[in-house]
């Protein structure tokens, strides 16, 4: 708060505008309420940006809000941080003054799923927030508590369900590729998205970031394509289960088949020039297709020797197990 608001004066924010309807058809600002994540999921970033954790006061949050709205009047605006409201306190706090200034703008944030308590939905639901993007990455517990997530299954589907009851749309990250991952993993991530339907889904592999714990794991088994630059999309830049070629393809199996199942259901749907011009039956056989060829194709993918997941222990290493990596988040994080 004592750094004062972003010096917006000095945008052209006409053009701005101007760029934002043209290619999306609405005009959207950036905010930023922290800094930091108490967080330590391994492959994350975080370490590069250090260990601290910066909040804002949910007042100065509200009335930079607010000062958008009358200033600039954009249609939405994105909150770029890592967690938007650590803590529930926090966000019934902003609620409560972005309804008495009338400030509030549909707004996007990303969370995790384990913060989606009812105050905390509520609070959301209240200040106007359009859409929230969860950390769900797999189905699979083993996968999630080898990749030091802290968050169980269960409580992937209490967000999904407390933030739909809300009118709340939640979108989930997911992340395939995650060393020791099996097709049996793979098939409960797919299940899981087929049972809670997130209103949009974001699909990546792992990708190991210099700096990492991850990258500190698998640094010895990385390919030639390292730089993350020349990566390409959803490339597999270790040894992973699958070659990038299968993980692209289960992407693309993913998203249509989310697509049909909102569209059976009768559920909104994300923008697909492709699929909304299909009939109801050609789109049903499209995916059953698409995942005939992915299920066929898969034993034949299998990468004999996928990258082993160590974790350096004095001078030894030893094969990272769910027990393992157990860690509990304790206490409050201001």
């Amino acid at each position: 708060d004592v750094f004062g608001l972003p010096a917006r004066d000095l945008i052209d924010i006409g053009a701005y505008r101007d760029a934002w309807l043209s290619h999306h058809g609405e005009f959207s600002l950036n905010m930023v309420s922290t800094r930091g994540c108490p967080y330590s999921c391994n492959w994350c970033a975080k370490p590069i940006w250090g260990q601290r954790y910066s909040m804002r006061s949910p007042v100065a949050v509200a009335d930079e809000m607010t000062q958008l709205k009358f200033q600039h009047a954009p249609d939405h605006v994105w909150f770029a941080d890592d967690i938007f409201g650590l803590r529930s306190d926090w966000l019934a706090e902003f609620a409560d003054h972005i309804e008495s200034t009338g400030g509030a703008v549909p707004f996007t944030i990303q969370s995790r799923c384990d913060l989606m308590n009812d105050v905390a939905v509520d609070a959301l639901a209240r200040s106007k927030c359009k859409e929230v993007w969860l950390g769900a990455e797999s189905g699979s517990q083993r996968v999630l508590d080898a990749m030091d997530k802290e968050i169980t299954v269960d409580e992937i589907r209490g967000a999904r369900r407390r933030l739909g009851e809300h009118g709340v749309r939640a979108c989930f990250f997911i992340q395939f590729g995650y060393p020791g991952e099996t097709w049996e993993d793979i098939c409960t991530t797919i299940d899981l998205v087929a049972e809670l339907l997130p209103d949009d889904i974001g699909v990546s592999v792992s990708y190991p970031l210099p700096g990492t714990k991850f990258y500190e794991m698998v640094k010895s088994d990385l390919t030639d394509h390292a730089n993350w630059q020349d990566s390409g999309d959803l490339a597999m830049i270790f040894a992973g289960t699958y070659s990038t070629g299968f993980y692209r393809a289960l992407h693309h199996c993913l998203h249509d088949d989310l697509d049909l199942r909102r569209r059976e259901a009768g559920l909104s749907r994300a923008p697909h020039p492709q699929l909304s011009e299909l009939g109801l039956d050609e789109h049903r056989e499209r995916v059953s297709t698409a995942w005939a060829a992915l299920r066929e194709r898969e034993p034949g993918e299998r990468n004999p020797n996928p990258t082993r997941l160590r974790i350096p222990v004095a001078a030894e290493a030893v094969s990272i197990t769910p027990a393992a990596v157990e860690v509990t988040l304790n206490g409050n994080h201001a």
